[in-house]
């Protein structure tokens, strides 16, 4: 077994090994080239990332990120020609060797704990016995959901009265997006706020930004709801990146509006799916919505977690 970090020559076969471990679960994959290198972008690729081969082939890929407060996040595949062949275990040994290194980084005080997500399949698997031999534990559970878009469709819902549906403007209302998301997703499990820096450089500094792509729902001079939408984005098809609503405005339709419009925007540039990821425990009862508006579940994955310090 050979462990080394990727080049990024080694992009075709790390993209084909992710989309063959998909594959060998759920029958399909949505991972394509541009994801990965955005993903690349964002890493220190010597540091946290690893390749591994077995006897010349690569059988194994994975990832390690820091998202603040303590939370640290391992992303690993393994083909499935190279499964039961210790690959997953040496993959979940580099990731929590990275993530040890940063305890001394992270303030004592904070609890530190490291994630891993994989996606769930009905048959009979050895996954969850891989992680629990590790000392993770299952604590959530999030579903990629899709839908077929149609430009000859009806038109989309109207807002409720009061709330209209505007372009977003760029830079105008960056600031006022960056403060309406931050309120919208305070609710949600392991939200952290994100500094507006650092919410700008990742928003703006990704290549796939398209401000013509992002609509506001707006109550006066109040945002009241948004839909930061991508192109060819967590797949090869339109993507809903972030769509939430502000608390004083939700159960009124506004989410709703929202969808249908990007949905209808997408068909008008010629798209034909679009999809979105989704909290399946979310307290807002968003993956109820998303069923109404048509959407079905692409695939579903588990995050297992193992606590590295309990902090205070």
């Amino acid at each position: 077994m050979i462990v080394r970090a990727p080049s990024w020559e080694d992009v075709p076969a790390v993209l084909s090994l992710a989309r063959a471990a998909d594959v060998a679960v759920i029958g399909d994959s949505d991972w394509i080239e541009s994801d990965l290198r955005a993903e690349w972008k964002q890493l220190d690729l010597e540091r946290d990332a690893w390749l591994v081969e077995l006897e010349g082939a690569l059988a194994g890929y994975a990832t390690f990120t820091s998202r603040g407060g303590g939370r640290l996040l391992g992303d690993g595949y393994v083909h499935p020609d190279a499964r039961g062949r210790g690959v997953g275990g040496e993959l979940l040994r580099l990731t929590e060797d990275r993530a040890r290194l940063e305890l001394e980084r992270i303030d004592p005080a904070e609890r530190v704990y490291l994630q891993n997500a994989t996606l769930l399949t009905e048959r009979e698997d050895c996954t969850p016995r891989l992680y629990e031999a590790h000392g993770y534990a299952p604590v959530r559970h999030f579903w990629r959901m899709v839908v077929d878009v149609d430009p000859a469709a009806p038109s989309p819902a109207a807002p409720p009265p009061g709330v209209e549906l505007v372009p977003y403007e760029h830079p105008r209302d960056a600031r006022a997006v960056h403060a309406a998301q931050q309120e919208a997703f305070a609710d949600h499990w392991e939200h952290r706020e994100v500094p507006w820096e650092e919410w700008e450089r990742e928003r703006f500094g990704d290549d796939r930004f398209d401000p013509s792509l992002w609509l506001l729902a707006v109550d006066g001079d109040e945002i009241a709801g948004f839909s930061l939408n991508y192109w060819k984005t967590g797949g090869d098809w339109g993507w809903i990146g972030s769509i939430g609503v502000r608390r004083p405005w939700r159960r009124r339709g506004i989410a709703e509006a929202l969808l249908r419009a990007s949905f209808a925007e997408f068909a008008r540039r010629g798209e034909t799916r679009v999809g979105l990821g989704v909290d399946g425990e979310s307290p807002t009862g968003a993956t109820r919505l998303y069923e109404r508006v048509g959407m079905r579940i692409f695939w579903r994955a588990v995050v297992y977690e193992k606590e590295l310090r309990a902090g205070g």
